[in-house]
C-alpha cells in the first residue's frame, strides 16, 4: 500500500538527530545545551527501547519480583504475610507509570531546551539532507550535521521468526497480562538470564536453551557456576549446547524443537522467547546511507574516537556505531558527538565500559577477568575475594549470597573486578572509577568505606589481594 502524504516542507537545522533512544537524546540536550537548533527524530517514543521496552520496564519487574524472595525473610524474622496476593496487572500498570513519569520528564527536558521533536521515519538524501515522513506529511531538512542513533533490535533465528502470540522478544514478554505457567528462552545471554530472573519469582517454569557450552558466555566461569549454585532459578532445566532449530504446536502450547549430541529433543512452553542479542543491521538498511559516504563495516558503521563517520558531517553512537550495546555507552557517545560538533575537544576515550546483569543475585562486571590476565601477565597477577557472607551489610538484609573478587597486576595496579551479590550493580561504579583513574590495590584499601555497606565489601576484596585481609582468612 502506498502511503499518501499531505504536503512537502522544507526546513535547515544545525543538527538532525536520528533515533531517540539514550544517546540520541542525551546528545539533543547536549547539543541544545551548546547553543545549537535541534531537530530529533524517531519514528517510536522518546527514550527508545531501552526506557520503553527494555531496560526500565524489565528492571520495575525485577524489582517486583524480588519481593517473593524478601517475602519468605519477612516471615523469618517476625514480620508475618498471611493472605498475600500478587496482582500482575496491577504490577504492570506501576511498570507502566514508572516508564511514562520517565517519558514525560525527558519531553519536558527536550521542550526546556528547544529540541524540536518529529514523530516519522527519516532516512539521507545526501550528506547535507535528509527527508522525514510522519503520518500525514512529509519534511526535507537540511542540516550542517547529523548523528545517527537508531538503535537496534532483537535478531530473528530461521524457523523461530516472531509471531508475537507463541514466539516473542523480549519487548512482548514485558507487555504479558499474565503470568505463564512456562517459559522457554531461547538464548543464556544476558537478556536470556534476566527474563529468567523475573519469571521464575513470579512461579513460572523457565527453561533455557543455549548454543554455546555455557550460559553467560563470556563471563568470569566462577561467576556463571556460582549463580547457578545460589538460585534455583538457574539451575532447573538449562540445557548448554543445544541448538534451536523450529517450532511446532500442541494443546496450545509451543514446543520447541531442538538438537543436542544430534539428537532431537522437544520442549514445551507457552511462550518461547528468543534471545539471541540484537542487530543494528535492520535500522541501518532504512537510513539509504548508499547516498552518503558513510561506510559500514560488519553490521556496524565505522566511527573515529570522536564518533565522526566517513562523511565529515555524520556522526554514529550508540549500538549503530558497535558493541557493546549498552544505554550507558550511548549516553556517553551522544555527550561526546554532541560536544565535538559543537567544537570542543572531546573524545571517546573510555577504557572501561562496566556490564550489569540483573540477576538474582546481580553480575556487574569491568576490565579483564582473571583468565584473561593470566592470559596477558602469565602468573604475575594478585587476586583478592570477598565473600558477602562475611558482609555486615548484607546479612543485615539477608542477602549473604555472592562475593567481589578483584585482579591487580603484581605492583598493585587494578586490572579488573567481577562482582556477584547483592547491590552488584551500584557497586561496580567505584570499580570503573578506579580503573579509569589506574588506581592500585592501596589507593582503595587507604580510602575509608562507611560502615556497615556494601561497598567496603570492595576494600576488603583488595586488601584480600594484599594478603591483609582482616576479615576473611
Amino acid at each position: 500500500m502506498v502511503k499518501i502524504v499531505v504536503g512537502d516542507i522544507e526546513e535547515g537545522t544545525d543538527l538532525l538527530v536520528i533515533g531517540a533512544g539514550p544517546g540520541g537524546y542525551t546528545a539533543a540536550i547536549r547539543a541544545a545545551q551548546n547553543g545549537k537548533e535541534v531537530v530529533l527524530v524517531d519514528k517510536e517514543e522518546v527514550g527508545g527501547i531501552c526506557l520503553n521496552h527494555g531496560c526500565i520496564p524489565a528492571k520495575s519487574l525485577i524489582h517486583a519480583a524480588g519481593f517473593q524472595e524478601d517475602i519468605q525473610h519477612w516471615e523469618e524474622i517476625g514480620i508475618h504475610t498471611d493472605n498475600l496476593e500478587v496482582d500482575f496487572e496491577k504490577i504492570q500498570e506501576w511498570k507502566n507509570s514508572v516508564v511514562k513519569r520517565l517519558d514525560n520528564g525527558i519531553k519536558s527536558r527536550l521542550s526546556k531546551h528547544g529540541v524540536e521533536f518529529k514523530n516519522g521515519k527519516a532516512f539521507f538524501q545526501d550528506s547535507n539532507t535528509a527527508r522525514i515522513e510522519m503520518e500525514h506529511n512529509a519534511e526535507t531538512v537540511k542540516f550542517d550535521n547529523a548523528i545517527i542513533a537508531t538503535g537496534s533490535k532483537p535478531i530473528e533465528i530461521p524457523g523461530l521468526e516472531f509471531d508475537k502470540k507463541k514466539i516473542i522478544s523480549s519487548r512482548e514478554l514485558l507487555e504479558l497480562d499474565e503470568v505463564p505457567d512456562e517459559i522457554v528462552v531461547v538464548g543464556g545471554g544476558y537478556i536470556g538470564m534476566e527474563a529468567v530472573t523475573k519469571f521464575c519469582k513470579f512461579g513460572s517454569k523457565v527453561k533455557v536453551v543455549e548454543a554455546t557450552e555455557n550460559v553467560l558466555p563470556g563471563f568470569d566461569q566462577e561467576l556463571v557456576d556460582r549463580i547457578q549454585e545460589v538460585s534455583e532459578c538457574y539451575n532447573d532445566e538449562i540445557y548448554t549446547e543445544t541448538e534451536a532449530k523450529k517450532v511446532k504446536y500442541k494443546d496450545n502450547k509451543a514446543i520447541l524443537v531442538a538438537e543436542k549430541e544430534d539428537k532431537e529433543i522437544e520442549i514445551a512452553g507457552d511462550y518461547i522467547l528468543v534471545a539471541a542479542g540484537r542487530t543494528a543491521k535492520p535500522a541501518l538498511e532504512e537510513l539509504e546511507l548508499d547516498n552518503t559516504d558513510v561506510e559500514i563495516e560488519d553490521d556496524f558503521i565505522t566511527v573515529d574516537d570522536q564518533l565522526k563517520t566517513d562523511d565529515e558531517n555524520i556522526y554514529a553512537i550508540g549500538d549503530a556505531a558497535g558493541q557493546p550495546m549498552l544505554a550507558h555507552k550511548a549516553y556517553r557517545e551522544g555527550k561526546v558527538a554532541a560536544n565535538v560538533i559543537s567544537g570542543e575537544n572531546d573524545a571517546m576515550d573510555n577504557q572501561y565500559i562496566p556490564k550489569v546483569i540483573y540477576t538474582d543475585p546481580e553480575i556487574a562486571v569491568a576490565g579483564m577477568t582473571p583468565d584473561e590476565a593470566r592470559e596477558r601477565y602469565r602468573s604475575n597477577i594478585k587476586i583478592g575475594k570477598f565473600p558477602f557472607s562475611a558482609s555486615g551489610r548484607a546479612l543485615t538484609t539477608n542477602q549473604e549470597d555472592g562475593f567481589i573478587k578483584v585482579v591487580a597486576e603484581e605492583n598493585g595496579k587494578i586490572l579488573g573486578v567481577q562482582i556477584l551479590g547483592p547491590r552488584a550493580s551500584d557497586m561496580i561504579a567505584e570499580a570503573t572509577l578506579a580503573l579509569e583513574m589506574q588506581a592500585y590495590l592501596e589507593d582503595i584499601t587507604r580510602t575509608i568505606h562507611a560502615h556497615p555497606t556494601f561497598p567496603e565489601a570492595f576494600a576488603e576484596a583488595c586488601e584480600d589481594a594484599k594478603n591483609e585481609s582482616v576479615h576473611v582468612s
